[in-house]
C-alpha cells in the first residue's frame, strides 16, 4: 500500500472513531486524553498529506529553476557533450589516437621515464586508458577496484606535479606488484578539455630525483597543442552532428509541407519521432477542443507501452507532468520519475502507478506564443534521455508547431483535431 493511501485510510479510521465513540462516561481526564489522541492524530495525518503534496509542488518548482538556469554556452563552445564526442572520436577517428600517441612520445623523449600512461577522465570520474608505454618486464595493469591517488595529487597541484621522493609508490600508482617495480619519482600533467573531461599524463621512474621541474614550460606548450587539437576535433565532430540534424529537420519540414490535415500531420510527426528516438512510450496531447484557453488536455495519440492513458482520455493541466508542460509552456526532462516514498503523477493526482516508466522527456507544441499541446517520450530505463535529446525534440516540435500554424491559417483545422 502506498504511503498516501495509508495516510488516507488512517485519517478515515480516526474520523470514524471520533464520530462513533462517546467518551462522556470516561471522566474529565479520559475525555481529554481521547480528544488529544484523536484530534492530534487527525492533525498529524493531515500534515503528512499536506507534506506529500508540497513535495510534488517543490519538484515542479525545482525543475523550473533547473531548466531556466541552464547556462548559455558561448558561441565558440558549441559542444553539447564533450565527453561523448571525444570518446567517440578516440574510437572512430584513428587520427585522434595517433596524434595523442605522438604527443605522448614527445613527452616520453623529453623526460625519459621508465613507464607512462595516458588516461581520459569522463564525468563521474570514470577513467579510460588511452595509451601506455612500459618497461619490457612490466605489465602495468591497474588493479581492479583500485583508484589512482596520483590523479588526485595532480588535481590538488592545479594540473602539474613533479614528485621525486615517493615513499608509497605502490599506493600512489596501483599498476604494479610490489616485487617487480616500485615508483620512487613521479611526473603528472593534466589537459583540461572542460571541468568534467580531462586527459591525465602519468610518468614514473624507479629511482629518486628523476624528473626535472624545469621541463614545465615545454610540457605546458605540448599541453596547449593537445588542447588546440582536441578543440578542433570536437568542433568538426559537432559540425557533423549539426549537419545530420539539419538534414533531418529539413526532411521533417518537407514531409509536413505535403500534408493538408492535422491528423496527417500528427501521423507524419509520430512516424518521424519513432525513427529518431528510443522510447517505451510516445504521447501527443492537445488542449481540449484545440482551445488555447482550455484547462483540460486530451490525449490525441499514443504508441508503445499500454497504460490507461490512451487516445481520447482527458486530464487536468494543473495536476501532472504532462499538463505542466502545456500550462507552463516549457520542457521537462527528468532522469527518473520513480521518487520512492512519494509519487509523481504524469497526468492527474489520482494515479497510483507509473507502470514501470522512469525516464521522462516532454516539450510543448506551440500555437503562436502559447502552448497548445505537448509531445512526451518515456522509457522504462532511468537516465535514458539527454539534454541533446531534449534540444532535438524541441527543434522537431517547433517544426511541427509551424505546420499546425499553417494548417490553421489554411482553415484546415475544423473538427479534425479530435477526428
Amino acid at each position: 500500500m502506498s504511503k498516501p493511501l495509508q495516510n488516507f485510510v488512517i485519517l478515515t479510521v480516526l474520523i470514524i472513531i471520533g464520530v462513533l465513540v462517546n467518551p462522556e462516561s470516561w471522566g474529565f481526564w479520559g475525555k481529554f486524553v481521547f480528544k488529544v489522541l484523536d484530534l492530534g492524530g487527525i492533525a498529524l495525518i493531515l500534515y503528512f498529506i499536506w507534506n506529500d503534496y508540497q513535495k510534488i509542488e517543490t519538484l515542479e518548482d525545482d525543475e523550473s529553476t533547473t531548466d531556466e538556469s541552464e547556462p548559455d554556452l558561448p558561441d565558440t563552445m558549441i559542444f553539447e557533450n564533450k565527453a561523448l564526442l571525444l570518446n567517440q572520436s578516440l574510437h572512430r577517428n584513428p587520427e585522434v589516437l595517433d596524434f595523442l600517441r605522438k604527443q605522448f612520445s614527445i613527452i616520453w623523449n623529453l623526460v625519459l621515464p621508465h613507464n607512462g600512461y595516458l588516461f581520459l577522465m569522463l564525468p563521474g570520474r570514470e577513467l579510460i586508458l588511452v595509451h601506455k608505454k612500459l618497461r619490457n618486464d612490466l605489465d602495468g595493469t591497474k588493479r581492479k577496484g583500485k583508484i589512482i591517488p596520483a590523479i588526485d595529487l595532480i588535481d590538488n597541484a592545479k594540473g602539474f606535479l613533479v614528485e621525486n621522493h615517493i615513499e608509497n609508490g605502490d599506493t600512489l600508482l596501483p599498476f604494479y606488484d610490489g616485487t617487480e617495480f616500485t615508483a620512487k619519482s613521479f611526473l603528472g600533467l593534466r589537459t583540461d578539455v572542460d571541468d568534467n573531461v580531462r586527459l591525465y599524463w602519468l610518468f614514473d621512474a624507479e629511482v629518486f630525483d628523476f624528473f626535472n621541474d624545469e621541463d614545465r614550460p615545454v610540457l605546458h606548450k605540448i599541453n596547449e597543442t593537445v588542447l588546440a587539437f582536441i578543440t578542433k576535433v570536437l568542433t568538426v565532430e559537432q559540425l557533423k552532428i549539426e549537419k545530420v540534424r539539419t538534414a533531418k529537420s529539413l526532411s521533417l519540414s518537407e514531409q509536413l509541407l505535403k500534408v493538408r490535415s492535422v491528423p496527417l500531420a500528427v501521423n507524419t510527426f509520430i512516424d518521424f519521432l519513432i525513427n529518431e528516438f528510443k522510447a517505451a512510450k510516445l504521447t501527443i496531447a492537445f488542449r481540449k477542443d484545440f482551445n488555447i484557453e482550455a484547462k483540460q488536455g486530451v490525449i490525441h495519440y499514443t504508441v508503445g507501452l499500454e497504460d490507461p492513458f490512451k487516445e481520447g482520455v482527458e486530464f487536468p493541466l494543473e495536476e501532472g507532468l504532462n499538463g505542466w508542460v502545456i500550462l507552463k509552456n516549457r520542457p521537462y526532462l527528468l532522469d527518473d520519475i520513480d521518487k520512492g516514498e512519494y509519487f509523481i503523477p504524469r497526468f492527474n493526482r489520482s494515479e497510483k502507478s507509473n507502470y514501470g516508466l522512469r525516464s521522462f522527456l516532454s516539450v510543448p507544441i506551440h500555437y503562436g506564443d502559447a502552448a497548445i499541446g505537448m509531445v512526451t517520450l518515456e522509457d522504462k530505463e532511468a537516465n535514458e534521455f539527454s539534454i541533446e535529446d531534449k534540444e532535438r525534440l524541441i527543434d522537431y516540435a517547433g517544426i511541427f508547431s509551424g505546420a499546425l500554424d499553417r494548417l490553421i491559417q489554411e482553415k484546415q483545422i475544423g473538427g479534425q483535431i479530435n477526428g
